[in-house]
């Protein structure tokens, strides 16, 4: 009967060890990704909130998991910018946040295939598609820059801050790609 037991206790304290060496081990490997982004802190804001971190077995993984940041990030810019294009009454503001809306649309094209590329080893190509969608998120920036800039009306700090995220994730996300390279 002490046999098994001791069995038992011996498995279980295996499996601890094993499981918090594992743990470690991704946690090393997501701080490193982030680290070497140059964008640490909104790195790792984008990696916390996503369940999918704590499986990511390797680079590839985590550059996946901030490309799928970089879209929710868009999905959430181009519904804040619809519904304030739709409040505002001023027509250059109006046409800067609808061009905002179809350049994001097309930054989460981009991304989505960056994605496929990713899983198909074509690192090339996951890089130039993460940079396209960069270029649409500093276009929709510029765009929305010169509308305020020229209007009465100011954009929420939230939104401009967002962009910034925008073009921080894609910049963090072509750094890890060009490392699998």
């Amino acid at each position: 009967m002490a046999t098994i037991q001791y069995c038992i206790l011996s498995l279980a304290l295996s499996l601890l060890i094993f499981w918090q060496a594992a743990e470690a081990n991704e946690s090393w490997l997501v701080k490193s990704e982030c680290h070497n982004a140059m964008v640490p802190a909104t790195c790792m804001k984008c990696l916390d909130a996503d369940h999918r971190t704590a499986g990511a077995v390797n680079a590839a993984g985590v550059a996946t998991i901030v490309i799928g940041c970089v879209s929710k990030n868009a999905d959430n810019l181009s519904g804040e910018m619809s519904q304030l294009a739709a409040s505002s009454h001023d027509k250059g503001l109006v046409k800067a946040l609808k061009d905002c809306c179809k350049l994001l649309d097309h930054s989460k094209k981009e991304l989505a295939a960056a994605c496929q590329k990713i899983d198909k080893g074509d690192f090339d190509g996951a890089d130039h598609s993460v940079y396209s969608a960069f270029n649409y998120g500093v276009q929709c920036h510029s765009e929305l820059d010169e509308a305020v800039k020229s209007s009465k009306v100011d954009v929420s700090p939230k939104v401009m801050s967002e962009l910034k995220v925008h073009e921080q994730l894609c910049e963090a996300a072509m750094r890890m790609i060009e490392r699998l390279k």
